[in-house]
């Protein structure tokens, strides 16, 4: 927990420098899935937790298997929702009354990988909503829930295997704010608090050299190494 803390103080595309660091090639980052709430890609809210995992299937697979219970009321209080969805799926999988759930239950916020909808009741709520896209359409009678706290794999669907995907686990920690989302393996996770001071300390010392008028190229190589 004191290391969830620490990595928190930090943004999505520190924490993301500090994996590439660590040689993760898509540095974490979850492409495509954006902030919709409390505002449209503004503001200063953050999200920073372990992944409560969610794999939504299509309503007409009758083969995949059904959760005990609803998804939503099977969160775990302090994490961050992670839900995936067919990539073929134009309906929201996540609306008003979940997030009035979500947030009784304690959960921190939500990233899907996939849609929403209800847009002016989760801002009202300043739960913050992390999504690929919006519909005016709900989950019924397209997708439904089946498996609970498994692996997913998050691919950008429009990048053509262009830009690898990300597998996240259960309790990995998922980072979101305003430039957008990304995991942290539970096993980096001290690593990356570290590597993301380093790179702050410097970058904090690029901007002070770079507002004092010096070049690009002289301050990086001054700092940066490079």
């Amino acid at each position: 927990m004191a290391l969830i803390k620490q990595l928190a103080k930090f943004s999505t595309c520190e924490v993301a420098d500090a994996l590439i660091k660590l040689k993760l090639p898509h540095g974490g980052y979850l492409p495509g899935i954006e902030m919709y709430s409390p505002q449209h890609i503004a503001g200063e809210a953050s999200v920073c937790g372990p992944a409560f995992t969610v794999q939504m299937v299509l309503q007409s697979d009758t083969a995949a298997p059904k959760p005990d219970k609803h998804f939503v009321d099977a969160a775990e209080p302090g994490s961050v929702m992670l839900i995936s969805t067919p990539s073929s799926t134009r309906s929201a999988v996540w609306g008003g009354l979940m997030t009035a759930r979500a947030q009784h239950l304690g959960v921190q916020g939500v990233v899907l990988d996939g849609r929403c909808r209800d847009l002016q009741e989760h801002r009202a709520s300043q739960f913050p909503v992390f999504a690929r896209g919006h519909s005016v359409l709900g989950q019924s009678p397209f997708t439904r829930p089946s498996r609970l706290q498994v692996p997913l794999e998050i691919a950008d669907p429009t990048a053509g295997g262009a830009f690898p995907a990300v597998t996240v686990h259960p309790g990995d920690i998922l980072v979101a704010d305003v430039d957008g989302v990304v995991s942290v393996p539970r096993d980096l996770v001290e690593q990356v608090v570290a590597l993301a001071q380093q790179g702050r300390d410097v970058d904090g010392r690029c901007m002070e050299d770079l507002r004092a008028g010096a070049g690009i190229r002289e301050t990086f190589a001054r700092h940066r190494g490079k």
